[in-house]
């Protein structure tokens, strides 16, 4: 199970959750009552919405931590190198955009700095004694892996001259899904290290113990010392250990940017994220989605007969997907999951459809300087009449922009040349059906003349720059509305180019879809200030993506794209 499928099965589990919270109430006519029914199907929702892997980064001090976890998110983007301060936990969470939280001591209010600042509050030289009283610091970044529910947390420096620091760690112990120990070459496994091995195998689920900086000894080396730290890591953790990786976390990130697949591959990290992602969906995925099946299966059964049954032969087909053991051949046509590009992957945030956009701004700056001109010159006046004014859409467009006196002064002239044609139509025309045929207002709008222009310099740009290049992964290239993504497919003669477009479309409608449902999880759940921005924004993406943005794509401006 990778981890797409795992959010699909859970997004269904939810649908049948929701189902069975409907029933609940349904059946109870008393108010009171079925808040009371409700409520354990809205507690199955709010630990679907909670669900996240906490994956606690530990080490001495200067063992690369911190670079590690750079390596692993892609981005350089962590501070490393600094000296730690008492008592402060730093968690790295999905955010849609690079930001820092504080959290203090003794309140619930939160404060806000930027990465950069991040040095300020958790360490001994910005924040000296913790003056400030930070308990944690928060750190919100863009990276795919977060996006999908795995929650990194940096811990203070094992044995640090601080003792608060060890403390804290070990304080953190019982939260700990995955441990992964960080020592390094240079003096594997330190005494303060295996102590802490020792006291968190018996409530961790998996240990992973890395060498880090493999860059500065010997190959011949290597082998030695892995051996060695293999051994004492098992004697400690037991069957918890997995096989300890040797890494040198810097040039995995030089890798990752770069582009270098060989380079990443010989520095050890992509066995590494391989190896964790597998464990954190395959194993601790499946045994939570069925701990989850097995409690919605039994508050089925407190249901009507028939609605129960329904439900619970939903659920018993999601186990059957969840466990490979129960379906006949499951997973023998699984392709193996890679954490360089899959979930390791990073992928812009999508934003409004750039022909939209590009339209919207020529479109604004057109009617900017018109309404001036048209609040203030005869001749335009008189020429607007003549063209029949606007189009529905930019006539309320232009409402918006301009002045109750600047309409005033513009109109006066169209409503009357509108009106003398009203009056000739009621004395020749009353008696001809066919004289109100066609529009009583026809009008050859400007600011269209200005949309459709800018529509076709900018589908010509995206035709242009596909065209040019086979590595389109390296195209700058927004989302694009199904309505200019077909004008694009249209006038463009390459079929790379329009397999790409649509590959690539279709992902970015599954990567909504799935924000949508997580928003939705988490709003059923009473638990909205869960959502990032992204969830909470996926309804309106998802509508422009259809139809475009409802500043362009009105039903009345929309001409034959042929």
């Amino acid at each position: 199970m990778d981890l797409k499928t795992y959010e699909q099965v859970k997004f269904e589990l939810a649908e049948v959750i929701r189902s069975g919270q409907l029933a609940a109430s349904e059946r109870e006519k008393d108010s009171n009552k079925r808040y009371h029914a409700e409520q354990p199907w809205r507690a199955l929702l709010t630990r679907l919405a909670e669900d996240r892997f906490t994956v606690v980064v530990a080490g001495r001090f200067s063992r690369g931590k911190s670079s590690l976890m750079n390596a692993v998110l892609g981005m350089d983007r962590l501070p490393t190198g600094m000296v730690p301060l008492t008592s402060v936990i730093t968690y790295v969470r999905y955010g849609s955009s690079e930001t820092v939280l504080l959290n203090y001591e003794g309140t619930r209010l939160r404060g806000e700095a930027t990465l950069q600042q991040l040095s300020d509050y958790v360490t001994e030289k910005g924040n000296p004694g913790n003056s400030k009283r930070i308990q944690s610091a928060e750190i919100q970044l863009p990276a795919e892996i977060l996006r999908r529910g795995f929650f990194f947390v940096d811990t203070p420096g094992l044995g640090s001259a601080i003792f608060e620091n060890s403390k804290t760690t070990e304080k953190f112990i019982p939260e700990i899904d995955i441990l992964i120990l960080v020592t390094s070459y240079e003096s594997p496994l330190s005494e303060d290290e295996v102590r802490f091995l020792h006291y968190a195998a018996p409530s961790v689920r998996a240990v992973f113990v890395l060498i880090n900086k493999q860059d500065t000894v010997a190959r011949e080396q290597q082998a030695e010392i892995v051996q060695y730290v293999q051994k004492v890591v098992r004697e400690v953790v037991g069957d918890k250990a997995f096989t300890v990786f040797s890494v040198s976390a810097r040039d995995g990130l030089a890798a990752k940017q770069s582009g270098d697949a060989g380079q990443l591959q010989e520095s050890g990290l992509v066995e590494f994220e391989n190896a964790l992602v597998q464990l954190l969906t395959a194993d601790r995925a499946q045994m939570f989605l069925l701990a989850m099946c097995a409690r919605t299966g039994g508050e089925a059964r407190s249901l009507p007969t028939a609605v129960g049954e329904l439900l619970m032969a939903k659920v018993h087909a999601l186990e059957q997907q969840i466990d490979p053991q129960t379906t006949e051949g499951s997973g023998r046509n699984e392709i193996p999951f890679s954490a360089v590009d899959g979930a390791m992957a990073r992928f812009e945030k999508v934003t409004t459809c750039e022909v939209c956009k590009v339209v919207m701004a020529r479109t604004i700056k057109f009617m900017a300087g018109y309404q001036y001109d048209l609040s203030t010159q005869t001749g335009t006046q008189q020429q607007h009449s003549r063209d029949g004014g606007f189009c529905p859409l930019h006539t309320w467009h232009y409402e918006q922009i301009a002045s109750p006196r600047g309409v005033c002064t513009a109109y006066p002239a169209l409503l009357n040349r509108v009106a003398e044609k009203l009056r000739h139509l009621a004395t020749n025309g009353v008696s001809e059906a066919n004289s109100f045929s066609a529009p009583l207002l026809e009008s050859h709008c400007r600011a269209c003349d200005v949309r459709w222009n800018a529509e076709d310099q900018a589908v010509a740009s995206i035709t242009s720059r596909t065209s040019q290049t086979t590595e389109f992964d390296k195209v700058a290239l927004s989302a694009l509305c199904l309505p200019h993504l077909q004008l694009v497919l249209r006038r463009t003669n390459r079929r790379s180019v329009r397999e790409f477009l649509l590959n690539r479309e279709a992902a970015v409608m599954e990567r909504i879809a799935e924000d949508m449902q997580r928003y939705a999880i988490k709003h059923d759940a009473l638990r909205r200030d869960l959502a990032s921005s992204e969830e909470q924004d996926a309804y309106l993406q998802a509508l422009q993506l259809l139809v475009g943005h409802r500043n362009v794509n009105a039903v009345f401006t929309v001409r034959d794209i042929m």
